[in-house]
């Protein structure tokens, strides 16, 4: 038995200037969602990938995804990221272990996905992330209130890994007292359950703006020539 990968993908690209979901744009010939589900299904840890999309986007979805072996369904996602997941984990069938990951997210690495699995065994739930480069200040109205230790700082990418019980009653427990969090693992913290950490890469980019489509593409390019 391995793991059951959750991809929210029921976005809109509105802060790159499309009218279209972003998980559709190509890049080298390919959505971005494509190459991320690529990732997953050459993990052979990842028994089945679970999709949330937008109403309207479901059958182009189930259509992209007609021959692959994994994707196991595609479920209709709410107006939040946290909608979309919670109606997808409230579908599928009970698992052990679920990853819970971007769909434009497409350059996650077989090393993070085998970390994560290989430590969400043991601990429950675990994220993964890099450390900050950059020096950080709190500001308040205008003014510098302190340095934040760079050292104690972690950028949190996904996959999230989580028992699937832990999950589950994370994500009941949000919906009735009304909690709106950015990632899953919020959640997890709200329940007072330890969050443990792997290190992620800096490759291991989210594509929400024009500045990260040209990252993806040099990415790539690196990439390719790297194997030539």
């Amino acid at each position: 038995m391995g793991y059951v990968a959750v991809i929210p993908a029921a976005g809109l690209g509105k802060r790159m200037g499309y009218d279209y979901n972003k998980v559709f744009i190509q890049i080298n010939e390919m959505a971005i969602i494509q190459m991320t589900i690529e990732q997953f299904e050459k993990d052979r840890n990842c028994d089945a990938i679970y999709l949330a999309a937008r109403k309207e986007e479901m059958d182009s979805m189930i259509d992209l995804f007609s021959s692959s072996y994994k994707v196991k369904g595609v479920f209709e996602g709410g107006d939040e990221r946290q909608h979309s997941i919670f109606n997808v984990l409230k579908n599928i069938p009970e698992c052990e272990y679920v990853l819970i990951h971007d769909g434009a997210r497409p350059f996650v690495s077989q090393d993070i996905l085998f970390e994560l699995y290989e430590n969400v065994k043991h601990k429950s739930a675990v994220i993964c992330g890099v450390k900050v480069k950059d020096t950080i200040k709190r500001v308040e109205g205008g003014k510098v209130k302190e340095t934040v230790p760079r050292d104690e700082l972690f950028v949190t990418h996904t996959p999230q890994a989580f028992s699937y019980d832990l999950i589950m009653r994370a994500y009941s427990e949000a919906e009735k007292n009304n909690l709106s969090v950015t990632d899953d693992a919020g959640m997890v913290e709200s329940l007072g359950e330890e969050v443990h950490v792997v290190t992620s890469n800096y490759d291991n980019i989210k594509i929400t703006t024009m500045e990260d489509l040209i990252m993806a593409e040099a990415i790539i390019k690196r990439m390719v020539d790297h194997h030539v």
